[in-house]
């Protein structure tokens, strides 16, 4: 009998990392550890309780808390290594491991492990820890040179490593984030679902953005497009910032957006609702800000647009939005946007169904599938 994997996710605390890596449960037992500050701990169970043991949270995925002292990656690192050493083995028994870490300073902990290593990275983290930018580089070197696969869910960064790192080109890949099932139409949209009740007061045609509303989103190019169009209706849903993030330019971009009549703020979407939300626009938006994270970035919100089928315009600044430009509408300035928009408008089936079937190649667990495929061609190989 073949022993079944046991994979082991340090750490699972974004939301797409504990998406991708339970979809592995179909070839792994799978626990995904979530190391947080004892503060960031507090505010988000409201209690200091660890997990002693995995907690089940779904069939073949189990979860551990871990509240962490002040100081517990860097000036105390000698001691947490150990422990999240200790509770890998203990998950991990007699049976074969992978074990993959999202940071470079985690690397080290794949040196006691008698495992199959992935170096899962989901962004530039040069930006991260200030003053520990050349730390954190060579650390990232290392983990490349020594994990046995090197997963970047944006292509940019993919190939960043791939020209800095030649030696290990065939260790290298790509894999985008994966789209929810749950937010994927049955079929294409003709037209868009009814609006939640929240939004009925609102008058269509409706362009809508579900998403963080910080320094990634461009307000100033907002304002140029929606300024052109009076007759469209644009719908931000999200949380702003608190005053002291973002630059003073950016933060006028927003009062510009606040100040036209047709541009909305609304409350946070749940992440629940999402679908719900997203399926009632007529059209989705992209207009993001050209800087160094959205050249790193696999946006979510791509995915989550992609298995609406409804027709997304978006601005060229991100490379992994670009990726896609031949199912989506990509302006290079703003009036460019606001003619797209109106194209989009007026064409809702466009491409829409090779916007779904390219969604339902890409659900979490086909990502997953990938991965596998990925893992086992180079466990052959060795």
């Amino acid at each position: 009998m073949i022993q079944r994997f046991k994979l082991v996710v340090l750490d699972a605390n974004f939301y797409w990392t504990a998406q991708l890596f339970s979809a592995c449960a179909e070839f792994a037992d799978v626990l995904l550890l979530r190391p947080i500050d004892f503060r960031a701990f507090h505010q988000q169970y409201g209690s200091y309780f660890v997990d002693r043991q995995p907690r089940l949270v779904s069939e073949g995925v189990w979860e551990q808390r871990i509240c962490c002292p002040p100081g517990w990656l860097f000036h105390y690192w000698w001691l947490t290594e150990r422990y999240l050493t200790h509770l890998i083995k203990q998950f991990q028994g007699n049976n074969p491991l992978i074990f993959v870490f999202n940071y470079p300073y985690y690397q080290s902990i794949s040196q006691h492990l008698n495992a199959f290593s992935i170096y899962y990275n989901i962004d530039d983290y040069s930006r991260y820890w200030e003053g520990r930018e050349t730390q954190t580089a060579n650390m990232e070197k290392q983990s490349i040179e020594q994990a046995n696969l090197t997963i970047c869910v944006a292509n940019y960064r993919a190939e960043y490593f791939k020209q800095t790192n030649k030696k290990y080109l065939d260790r290298i890949f790509h894999l985008p984030h994966g789209c929810s099932s749950k937010f994927m139409v049955d079929r294409t949209l003709v037209q868009p679902k009814p609006l939640p009740p929240e939004l009925q007061h609102h008058s269509r045609p409706i362009a809508g953005y579900i998403g963080a509303l910080n320094d990634r989103f461009n307000f100033h190019y907002l304002y140029k497009v929606a300024a052109q169009l009076p007759d469209v209706t644009f719908i931000l849903g999200g949380d702003l910032p608190t005053p002291q993030d973002g630059s003073a330019d950016w933060w006028r971009g927003v009062e510009l957006a606040k100040s036209l009549p047709n541009i909305h703020l609304i409350d946070r979407v749940s992440h629940n609702r999402l679908g719900e939300y997203l399926q009632a626009f007529d059209v989705l938006l992209m207009p993001y800000a050209d800087c160094e994270f959205n050249l790193n970035a696999c946006p979510t919100k791509l995915w989550d647009y992609m298995g609406t089928s409804l027709p997304i315009v978006a601005n060229n600044v991100v490379p992994e939005v670009n990726l896609w430009s031949d199912v989506l509408l990509i302006a290079e300035h703003p009036d460019d946007f606001v003619d797209k928009l109106k194209f989009a408008l007026a064409n809702r089936v466009w491409k829409s169904s090779e916007r779904l079937s390219i969604a339902q190649s890409h659900t979490w667990q086909k990502q997953a599938q990938k991965l596998h495929q990925q893992i086992d061609s180079l466990i052959t190989k060795s």
